[in-house]
């Protein structure tokens, strides 16, 4: 059962990350609507919070998939080459792979982000810091015991 802890941690790590990364995205947004004078209670952040949870989340839950398969199989290569604490590469790879991620969606979508969220330098780097946090992860329970 050992060779089970890496699709596990895998899709953990992409589970965490989608939904962490909605979360955020969606916060962002709304302190964005906010800042511009929209009158926004806890009754819309709550079912604008849910509504992109289920729209969004598997969608970019695909993506992040991808994009984890190629970023985590980079830093299993790496570290075969390189003396480095797993998790920080790992956790390199993770934030890597969603900067790569959101610039060629942008790039994809004419210049403008679809994840509103990462429009701004603090809402891109909230991803990119979960990135990191999920690479993290996917390194703690793939670790050999």
């Amino acid at each position: 059962m050992a060779w089970l802890r890496i699709p596990a941690g895998y899709l953990a790590a992409v589970a965490i990350m989608a939904v962490a990364g909605v979360l955020a995205q969606t916060q962002f947004v709304l302190s964005d609507l906010k800042t511009i004078g929209a009158d926004i209670g806890w009754d819309d952040r709550l079912f604008m919070t849910r509504a992109d949870l289920v729209g969004l989340t598997p969608t970019y839950a695909v993506f992040i998939a991808i994009g984890f398969a190629i970023a985590f199989i980079a830093a299993a290569l790496a570290l075969r080459l390189i003396q480095a604490p797993r998790g920080a590469v790992y956790a390199g790879a993770g934030a890597v792979c969603m900067a790569v991620m959101l610039y060629l969606m942008r790039e994809v979508f004419f210049g403008a982000s679809p994840i509103a969220g990462t429009r701004s330098t603090a809402g891109f780097a909230a991803q990119l810091a979960l990135g990191a946090a999920a690479g993290w992860l996917f390194a703690a329970l793939t670790a050999r015991r």
